[in-house]
């Protein structure tokens, strides 16, 4: 039986991909891969595959997510040059990454090794590995920063336990990804956010305060504006999409991060993003207003 070509093979686990020139297209992204990584053994079936899975389409995937995708499955595979090339290109990077914290050399050694286990030992027998999970996409750097600054604060919190900030916490008690949110960028993350209520229209912002801290319903608000509930519903999901990415504008700005880096951040946001805005709402509403910002609403 003949094998199935890159092509068949791509398009096995992927629907709606135009399938003009597609064969030569992913012969190039393997040979792009091969020059990239020299060292590596590469099953073009097996890339082709993974590839197939991502939520992107061929044409825009970067060579850098490509990268990412041929280390993790060649560590996957349990491949020593792959797992070698992993702490090289990324792992040996955590030091810098985490350099603002000041850490000694004990934990910050501790946090490296934390941070590989978590990347590259499966959850349970069988399981696939933990970075295939997030390879693919470009994002490993910020992703690896993450990983590195909450496995610190862990750290940290292990040798001087005290009490929490609740005042401050962006996100829910019990949330460890948020907590390293409020830990490691707190202040940077309220300054941009409250630059971005402040670009909202004043009816955009009453109608966020109205439903997060008056606790309006849909059903309220609808009759309040005179609309229906379904226009309330589009119209919230709009002024919190424009919220998000207006934070996320102006926190890229502040931190002066890569985009990759700005986004492990957000989706650490976005993943409980209604409780953020609740309480960075609710923040602004009872906080003094910050020298030489606007209070208009």
């Amino acid at each position: 039986m003949l094998s199935m070509s890159l092509s068949e093979a791509y398009l096995a686990g992927r629907t709606g991909e135009p399938a003009a020139d597609l064969e030569a297209r992913l012969q190039a992204v393997c040979a792009a891969a091969r020059q990239a990584w020299p060292a590596l053994e590469i099953d073009e079936r097996e890339l082709v595959v993974a590839l197939s899975r991502l939520d992107v389409a061929l044409d825009p995937l970067d060579a850098g997510a490509v990268s990412e995708l041929v280390v993790a499955l060649g560590c996957a595979r349990g491949d020593e040059r792959a797992l070698l090339a992993f702490d090289e290109r990324w792992l040996r990077t955590i030091p810098a990454l985490i350099a603002h914290m000041k850490l000694d050399q004990t934990l910050v050694d501790e946090v490296v090794q934390q941070t590989r286990t978590k990347l590259l030992v499966p959850r349970d027998v069988g399981a696939p590995l933990p970075l295939l999970a997030y390879a693919g996409h470009g994002k490993l750097a910020g992703l690896l920063k993450v990983t590195a600054v909450r496995a610190a604060i862990s750290l940290l919190r292990k040798d001087r336990p005290g009490p929490r900030d609740e005042a401050s916490d962006l996100a829910a008690e019990h949330d460890p990804e948020l907590s390293f949110l409020k830990a490691a960028y707190r202040a940077a993350f309220r300054e941009a956010f409250e630059k971005a209520v402040l670009t909202l229209e004043p009816r955009d912002k009453n109608l966020l305060k109205l439903h997060f801290l008056s606790k309006m319903t849909l059903e309220a608000l609808a009759k309040m504006y005179g609309v229906h509930r379904a226009t309330i519903v589009r119209q919230l999901a709009s002024v919190r999409e424009q919220l998000s990415s207006e934070t996320r504008r102006q926190l890229g700005a502040k931190l002066q991060a890569r985009p990759a880096e700005i986004d492990s951040i957000m989706d650490l946001v976005t993943s409980r993003f209604d409780v953020s805005v609740e309480r960075m709402l609710r923040t602004m509403e009872e906080a003094p207003p910050h020298e030489g910002s606007s209070t208009k609403s």
